[in-house]
């Protein structure tokens, strides 16, 4: 795949002064959108952190528009787990500029790098924090859209105990407004592919449904996943691959990658990232209280938890067998529609600014014939699966045994008959 060279190393800015009152210091790092700087107060003399948009995108609309949605997301949300900004505006040199909370501290991404999958209570202490932080964004009607363990902060913090960090949600550059209208303002055109695929939601990959605070839950979910297990839920380098796989693919269960992991934490992924939103949990607060209540509920051995969570009766489902579907050239064809759509969709990139609207159009098209293609597969197998467990639920009331448990609800099992 094509990938376009990234933009020349923005200017030194060491000793500028900005808005007249930030001396700027140091450089804490750069990206694609700009970079990011270590400064003081020329009078208060506290640390910020100052964020310049890149020179060579400070002429384009939609990157400023970017620029300017991060500065009003996380200005709107009040919350001792998201990056705070002060400030914002455009430089002498015409640089749109924020001015932020500076935090001393690393990345999950970074500190993932480093020691590999966490201890189970430290990554739901994560997660409970990171699904604050989103309560607070939902609230106020702004959708991170782009939440990933390298947009989770450990700031670190002394008086956080146990671990000594607060987790603080950064980057809102591509938040969605709930309330904006599509199209208006500079809203995100449809088809418009943002955010890192790894860990965005169907439905934001192929445009299935609107994108909302549900699918910041599924995001949620990965980021506990990566945290848990080691590594990111679907793995792939073509963006292609990795939007067949988020659509497609059987679910992982966390438990068959990492031994020693919390008793329903299977379950819990399973909902916060399942592939129809209605079917996830219905916000981040209720993420963040069943997660809560695994960790307890099952350190207790509940055993009205644990039937909940995790049937003790053997699912219907473990000893049926769905066939693989059979291989045929409308088959082949419509893979072949998936592939090339997601294909089309990853080489559009990740920046709406780079996009013309001949690209958006193609987009569009390509869309409607994955979705058309997922939804046909998905119905196909759901058909299968209930015909083979009708045929073992009337085996079982034939031989007169009570039918099983069915992913963790109860059925109830068909009456005998009189003899």
């Amino acid at each position: 795949m094509t990938t376009t060279p990234p933009p020349p190393p923005p200017p030194d800015l060491t000793g500028t002064v900005v808005a007249g009152k930030y001396r700027v210091e140091r450089v804490l790092g750069r990206g694609a959108m700009g970079s990011v700087w270590y400064a003081t107060h020329t009078s208060l003399g506290h640390a910020v952190a100052v964020k310049f948009i890149h020179p060579d995108l400070a002429s384009s609309p939609q990157a400023r528009r970017r620029f300017d949605t991060e500065a009003k997301s996380a200005a709107k949300l009040k919350s001792r787990h998201v990056a705070q900004v002060y400030d914002h505006g455009v430089s002498d040199a015409e640089q749109p500029y924020i001015v932020m909370e500076f935090l001393e501290g690393h990345s999950l991404e970074s500190v993932l790098e480093a020691r590999g999958a966490l201890p189970p209570p430290e990554v739901i202490a994560i997660i409970e924090q990171a699904a604050r932080a989103l309560e607070t964004a939902h609230r106020a009607g702004v959708v991170h859209r782009d939440l990933k363990p390298d947009n989770i902060m450990l700031a670190t913090d002394p008086d956080a105990k146990p671990y000594g960090y607060t987790v603080k949600l950064v980057d809102f550059g591509i938040a969605k407004m709930l309330t904006e209208q599509s199209g208006a303002g500079g809203a995100t055109h449809a088809g418009a592919v943002v955010g890192t695929p790894h860990y965005m939601a169907p439905e934001a990959l192929t445009g299935s449904h609107p994108v909302g605070p549900r699918s910041d839950v599924w995001s949620l979910g990965a980021c506990a996943y990566k945290a848990m297990v080691g590594k990111v839920p679907f793995e792939g380098d073509a963006i292609g691959d990795i939007v067949i796989k988020v659509c497609v693919s059987p679910l992982p269960v966390p438990s068959n990658e990492r031994g020693g992991l919390p008793n329903g934490f299977d379950v819990w992924f399973a909902t916060a990232c399942h592939r129809d939103p209605q079917q996830r949990f219905a916000s981040a607060t209720q993420a963040r209280e069943a997660l809560q209540r695994l960790d307890e509920l099952a350190m207790k051995g509940s055993e009205a938890f644990q039937y909940r969570i995790r049937p003790s009766l053997v699912s219907i489902h473990d000893h049926v067998t769905i066939p693989p579907p059979p291989t045929s050239s409308r088959t082949r064809m419509m893979a072949g529609v998936v592939l090339g759509a997601s294909l089309a969709v990853g080489g559009l990139g990740f920046f709406v600014w780079q996009r013309t609207e001949e690209a958006n159009r193609l987009v569009l098209e390509a869309q409607a014939n994955a979705s058309a293609s997922i939804e046909a597969e998905n119905q196909r197998r759901q058909e299968i699966a209930e015909r083979e467990r009708e045929k073992a639920l009337a085996a079982a009331a034939a031989q007169g045994a009570a039918a099983p448990v069915d992913a963790g609800k109860k059925v109830t099992p068909a009456p005998r008959r009189a003899r």
